[in-house]
């Protein structure tokens, strides 16, 4: 299910926001409420994320020369439910990156309706895997991804960006 992407060409213009993902809802991502399980609501925002590495430059070769990005937080917000063979449409927004880090966040659509279904916001991590440590992003990588943030620096920040889990109490005590 995972789409074959151009890599990003020197002075192409950036999408804002990246989107070049869709999918459909399988049989065996629907659960004993006839909804799309947690899991699969995950699987499909990781195939999103594979095709941004195949867009600034990541594949196989990549990845045997021992470079890869390695997810280091995840924050999914359901809002509406997904069933079997829903057409989904996934949106992905470059929020920021370093020498080491890349943050961004993708929204889910029901492509039909044109809902957004759920939001995943990831922090990953550059590594060398061979070291297993943290490393510096390639200078290839680098530049794609300035060129995405310069793109995406016009959209606003999405509002459930870096929000706390946590339980707000109305009554003290309760």
């Amino acid at each position: 299910m995972i789409l074959q992407v151009t890599p990003l060409a020197d002075g192409a213009a950036v999408p804002a926001p990246l989107d070049m993902y869709q999918c459909g809802v399988i049989a065996e991502w629907v659960d004993y409420n006839n909804h799309m399980t947690e899991a699969a609501y995950l699987t499909a925002f990781g195939w999103a994320s594979d095709v941004l590495f195949q867009y600034i430059g990541i594949n196989d070769n990549y990845r045997a020369a021992g470079n890869s990005y390695y997810t280091v937080e995840t924050h999914i917000i359901f809002e509406r439910e997904a069933a079997l063979n829903d057409k989904l449409r996934i949106t992905t927004q470059v929020l920021d990156f370093d020498s080491k880090r890349l943050h961004f966040n993708h929204e889910m659509f029901n492509a039909a309706k044109q809902e957004r279904l759920a939001t995943c916001e990831q922090m990953l991590l550059h590594v060398n895997s061979r070291a297993a440590k943290a490393a510096p992003i390639p200078e290839s990588v680098a530049k794609a991804l300035k060129a995405i943030r310069l793109s995406h620096m016009r959209l606003a920040t999405p509002p459930e960006v870096g929000r706390t889990m946590k339980i707000i109490h109305k009554e003290p005590g309760g």
